[in-house]
């Protein structure tokens, strides 16, 4: 089977020298540019929620404590690699706890003291660089994929949607592994390209190292295993074989030493600690996605349909998902080589993430990789006279400009003050010391931190803080929507809609009740400007992957405290 001539090679500039791995200054200028670009949008808000005097233990990301202190129990200059939490694959923690053992040695990182807020946030500052660094990697593979299979226009414009793209910037902000492992599903992606041309020993190993590095970070990330072994099968090569089983012990090789839990400690890491519940690869993958994630899906419908009406509306902005759409109808219409690559992954993916309960928008990440390449393969199919070039290149460059715009309002959310920390400040400036504050459910992340227990990830802990010695008189009900927690009345209630937009949704009555029963003359004041202009309309669900940088916090004031200037 031959190899389709790519159908951007048209794009590449005339009369221009070849000066670094076969590619123009024209075309470095434009990657640079654009991977300077995503560069900065991940850069920027950096700092959101980082640990402070008032919650010194974590951020409003709930995973970001859990992954650092996962990352803090390896020791690479020491070899202690078994860290005791293997829900997802230990590569990135490995990564992180290096990154961390540097920082320290250059003495980049504050004396841990008590408080050690500024330790702490330190801590979390380093792992998001790390995915800031490995998201913003991602982008010049994308781009090299797209110039591999389509030609070098395409690749650029691949390399631009991907950076821009709201879910792959806001979350590559963040100390969690999901961005990480795209890198290393982009690079599979490039070698299985690689092999269709070319099915080389070093090529195969290659493509398998990627592919173990990919589900050493995240497992599912692993799924991208079936494409080089596609592309050997279309490789008109009396190799194949040979190359297949290097392919295997790539993957193999890399895995292993990425995340070795199974070789130093497979009972945790198949069955997780005996203290924590929740943990080990058997509950992650076979138990988690059964279950689901208590209310948060719940009557959503088929996963399929869930991540179509709702993660990638989200994930990739409305224009962005368009013209996404349209790309894979255009791929699946001229089905060439780097097509039927390109969609056989996306597909098998996409089959597999919605069979599970659990259905996080930045579960669908790996997808935006093909989906950034098959838009601008789709979008350049609009040519022939004139004045279709013109339409062809008004609708890349509006598609790309408007999801810019929304990544930037993102962005904007992170770097302002959070509602929680604005939440608190009004608090602490309306009401007086011993104050009594009530809550809906036991606090955490979308809550103000009236104490510093909140941030912790045990509910019991956090439920103590109406014993600690605080500003307030904290009210924490002992079973969600109390309403006890009323009587006597309070001077002030507080929630946000991380807690009352699923129950409200499903019409749960304990919710509607307590809702209810606040009392009409408390003055209602809001925190947090929800999404930004652009984001999906239908608002019915915010994908928690959105949500946590753009919570609304409402806080009820007794009237006694009403006429205090917010």
């Amino acid at each position: 089977m031959e190899v389709e001539e790519p159908v951007g090679a048209e794009a590449l500039p005339n009369g221009k020298k070849a000066s670094v791995l076969g590619l123009s200054w024209e075309t470095i200028r434009a990657v640079g540019f654009i991977t300077l670009l995503g560069f900065l949008l991940r850069l920027f808000g950096i700092t959101w929620s980082l640990p402070n005097a008032h919650h010194p233990f974590a951020t409003y990301h709930p995973d970001e404590l859990i992954n650092l202190s996962a990352a803090l129990q390896a020791d690479i200059p020491h070899l202690k690699l078994d860290i005791g939490f293997y829900n997802y694959g230990t590569f990135y923690f490995y990564l992180v706890s290096l990154a961390e053992t540097i920082a320290a040695g250059y003495g980049l990182l504050p004396s841990p003291q008590t408080p050690n807020a500024a330790h702490q946030a330190a801590l979390f500052l380093v792992g998001r660089l790390v995915t800031v660094l490995m998201g913003t990697l991602t982008i010049p593979v994308v781009f090299a994929l797209g110039r591999r299979l389509y030609g070098a226009r395409i690749g650029w414009w691949a390399g631009l949607f991907y950076a821009v793209a709201p879910l792959a910037v806001v979350y590559g902000h963040f100390l969690a592994v999901d961005v990480p492992a795209n890198l290393f599903v982009a690079l599979a992606l490039l070698w299985s390209a690689r092999l269709i041309e070319s099915d080389s020993a070093r090529d195969g190993l290659l493509a398998g190292i990627w592919v173990g590095l990919a589900a050493a970070t995240k497992y599912t990330a692993g799924v991208v295993i079936v494409a080089p072994l596609i592309a050997l099968c279309w490789a008109k090569s009396p190799h194949r074989l040979r190359t297949a089983v290097l392919v295997g012990l790539g993957v193999l090789l890399a895995f292993f030493v990425g995340c070795p839990g199974p070789l130093v400690n497979w009972n945790v890491f198949w069955n997780g600690l005996p203290g924590y519940p929740g943990s080990g690869v058997y509950y992650e993958l076979f138990v988690h996605s059964r279950q689901g994630h208590g209310l948060l899906f719940v009557h959503t419908g088929p996963g399929w349909w869930y991540h179509l009406i709702i993660s990638f509306p989200w994930g990739l902005g409305l224009p962005l998902y368009a013209a996404a759409l349209w790309g894979v109808g255009v791929a699946g219409r001229r089905r060439t080589i780097g097509d039927r690559l390109l969609l056989l992954f996306t597909t098998l993916y996409f089959l597999i993430i919605g069979f599970s309960a659990v259905r996080f928008a930045r579960y669908t990440l790996p997808l935006f990789i093909p989906l950034a390449v098959l838009t601008a393969r789709g979008l350049e199919e609009v040519h022939g006279n004139r004045a279709r070039e013109r339409l062809r290149q008004g609708l890349l460059t509006v598609v790309a400009l408007l999801t810019l715009l929304l990544s930037v309002g993102w962005v904007r959310r992170m770097v302002a003050p959070t509602p929680q920390d604005r939440a608190a400040a009004y608090l602490w400036h309306v009401l007086p010391p011993g104050a009594s504050v009530a809550f809906p459910t036991i606090p955490w992340f979308y809550s103000p931190p009236l104490s510093p227990l909140f941030g912790l990830p045990s509910p019991v802990q956090r439920a103590k803080a109406a014993q600690e010695d605080t500003r307030f008189r904290l009210r924490i009900p002992s079973r969600e929507w109390d309403r006890s927690v009323l009587s006597p009345l309070p001077d002030a209630v507080v929630f946000s809609n991380f807690e009352t937009m699923h129950p409200l949704r499903l019409a749960l009555p304990s919710a509607r009740r307590f809702l209810a029963a606040l009392p009409r003359d408390y003055k209602r004041v809001y925190f947090g400007s929800g999404p930004p202009l652009g984001a999906p309309p239908w608002q019915t669900i915010i994908p928690d992957d959105f949500l946590y940088v753009c919570p609304k916090i409402t806080v009820c004031i007794a009237p006694k405290y009403a006429s205090a200037p917010e």
